[in-house]
């Protein structure tokens, strides 16, 4: 699976969903036994690669990123500018 594949999975799944965990995408594409798609960061948290991220974060710019929860999720009316929330 190339990083623009797994960016639109992603997507695929958080259109599907109205929402896309961090977790469950990046153990997805771990599965897939390849560092480009999900790797380990240096506080062994298991992270979407780099590269797949900025496609995905370009696929769906009025997504926002709920820090607290770490998942992706459909703009709502109150939210602040900005990804993060």
């Amino acid at each position: 699976m190339t990083e623009d594949e797994a960016a639109r999975w992603m997507l695929a799944e958080y259109e599907r969903d109205g929402f896309l965990y961090q977790e469950a995408a990046a153990s997805h594409l771990f599965h897939l036994q390849d560092e480009a798609l999900a790797y380990f960061d240096k506080s062994s948290n298991l992270c979407v690669g780099k590269g797949v991220l900025k496609i995905f974060n370009t696929l769906t710019p009025e997504a926002v990123y709920e820090r607290a929860g770490k998942f992706w999720r459909v703009r709502l009316e109150t939210d602040q500018p900005g990804r993060q929330q």
